[in-house]
């Protein structure tokens, strides 16, 4: 069998001597993570240095299922948008008004029991 090996150098497994022999594997993962954390930082800060309007959703009214309507802030500009099933349509556009389009107050959480409890008092009242 020594001639089997000798004639396919490239199956044979070579190991180093000696208790470092998992350094070079473990080396090579810190340099790949070490390039991942480099590029990442990188393309953060390439898409923080962008100026522009920044867009954001004021608000989602569901009218269906799978359909709603949505109010979108992109600049000073707001947009009224009707999302169905692969299409939107555009409904509206206005200038933004911050005490028009205000985010709406936050709600109560609602799940526990007592909640639903509370939630049927008020109802039955």
């Amino acid at each position: 069998m020594p001639a089997a090996n000798a004639a396919i150098p490239f199956l044979a497994v070579q190991t180093a001597a000696g208790a470092l022999a998992w350094l070079k594997p473990v080396g090579g993962l810190v340099v790949v993570f070490a390039l991942l954390l480099l590029f990442l930082k990188l393309l953060g800060r390439f898409q923080g240095g962008r100026s522009g309007a920044a867009a954001a959703m004021i608000a989602v009214h569901a009218v269906g299922p799978r359909r709603a309507v949505e109010l979108l802030r992109c600049g000073d500009e707001v947009f009224t948008l009707y999302r169905h099933d692969q299409s939107v349509v555009l409904l509206d556009r206005a200038p933004f008004d911050p005490v028009r389009h205000a985010p709406p107050a936050p709600a109560l959480p609602v799940g526990g029991l007592l909640d639903r409890f509370r939630a049927r008092r008020r109802h039955d009242a």
